[in-house]
């Protein structure tokens, strides 16, 4: 094992999903399962070199966290690790958790920081050190409803008040990662995305988010037409749908608004009524990410059944949106030129919303533009990354002319 090794700087993107945790780190985007465990106890370790596991790291994060940002330090399993894991995997509680209070956001963000960390010093060096430094910028953010001044304020200093200590176990080798936060910043979200709507990831203006647009409406744009428009974003999460207006790049203040309507809660209606049909009365508890994926596996045998549970709790949560949204809208006279839809739930719940929201909005004179299913999940993700670069661009023009 290597001795300690130099400070790694590293650039943080921190979109904290219910369900996804979407995480830029240097660049290189890494999306996991917003899940933990707590190991009871030691787990097989295969009969293979230690440094043999770093490229698959990621996927096996296995951390023990001592930092007093969390109500107890220990052991956890992160992201796919802890779904693989024999142990109950824990998810954001969408029902009765503020993002900005929950200890899940600071467990899983230190440990993939911690891990990715252990995997730049190790493609650097080829050896497992005993001990890192490592110093991150970060940007995150918070749901709209739960954002303001003094949670944006809290959830920050969770992160930048303390040196977190983090232990990666890797095989038989264990690396202590300490973790300083130098800058934090919180942003509501949905607010962030309206920058990845009109760039691409290159910081050029955008094209490809709008030939569903050219097909409804016979026009060719680019998002060059949103950057002097107000635009009324629906942002559908897992536990929380947020309804920002933003008027170029500025959020409107009058409308800071969301609803606790999103996919979580629909999977949470749709296990219930699963687990009560007599076939699977021997399945006594199953997890959000579970369902989720019996939804994805067009294979797996209780694939069929998971759909149909799951299509009538959508339509309760999607007409509770829809009609939380026309709210909004009135709220704000209807004061708006265009309306986006994105987010993780937006592809679940697009046969629904969609119709509804394009008769309301050809009423109002209105357009809709749908972000496609590749680009729904990651506008937030991808937002706060050029927002990121636009702030270390000025810092090196200011280092440069100081």
């Amino acid at each position: 094992m290597a001795m300690k090794e130099e400070t790694i700087r590293l650039e943080v993107v921190n979109d904290n999903g219910n369900s996804e945790h979407a995480i830029g780190i240097n660049g290189e985007l890494i999306r996991q399962p917003n899940v933990y465990a707590q190991p009871t106890e030691q787990e097989w370790l295969d009969d293979v070199s230690d440094s043999s596991l770093v490229p698959g790291l990621l996927k096996g994060i296995d951390v023990s966290i001592q930092t007093p940002s969390i109500t107890f330090p220990g052991r956890y399993y992160v992201g796919l690790k802890a779904m693989d894991s024999k142990f109950e995997a824990t998810p954001m509680d969408v029902k009765y958790e503020k993002k900005y209070e929950s200890d899940l956001p600071i467990i899983n963000t230190l440990g993939t920081i911690a891990a990715k960390a252990v995997q730049i010093n190790f493609d650097k060096t080829e050896a497992l050190p005993e001990e890192l430094d490592v110093k991150v910028n970060m940007i995150t953010a918070l749901p709209i409803q739960q954002w303001d001044q003094s949670s944006a304020e809290l959830f920050a200093n969770r992160f930048k008040d303390h040196l977190h200590s983090v232990t990666v176990h890797v095989g038989h080798t264990n690396v202590l990662v300490k973790i300083k936060f130098e800058l934090v910043k919180v942003a509501p979200e949905g607010v962030p995305a309206i920058f990845s709507i009109i760039y691409n990831p290159n910081g050029k203006i955008r094209e490809d988010l709008f030939s569903e647009f050219e097909k409804e409406y016979g026009l060719s744009i680019t998002g060059k037409v949103l950057l002097d428009k107000r635009v009324s974003h629906i942002d559908i999460g897992d536990g929380t749908t947020d309804f920002p207006v933003t008027v170029g790049f500025n959020l409107d203040k009058r409308a800071v608004e969301g609803c606790t309507n999103g996919v979580g809660h629909a999977i949470e209606a749709a296990m219930k009524n699963f687990l009560k049909a007599p076939k699977y009365s021997m399945l006594t508890k199953i997890t959000r990410n579970k369902y989720s994926e019996w939804l994805k596996d067009e294979n797996h045998e209780n694939h069929q059944d998971a759909v149909k549970y799951m299509r009538e709790a959508t339509r309760v949560q999607a007409q509770f949106i829809f009609n939380n949204y026309k709210k909004v809208l009135g709220a704000i006279d209807n004061e708006i030129d265009y309306i986006v839809v994105y987010g993780g739930g937006s592809i679940v719940m697009k046969d629904i919303l969609y119709p509804l929201l394009k008769k309301l909005v050809d009423t109002l004179d209105k357009k809709l533009i749908w972000i496609p299913e590749e680009n729904a999940p990651l506008m937030n993700v991808d937002g706060l990354q050029i927002v990121l670069n636009n702030m270390t661009k000025k810092k090196k023009q200011a280092a440069v002319k100081a």
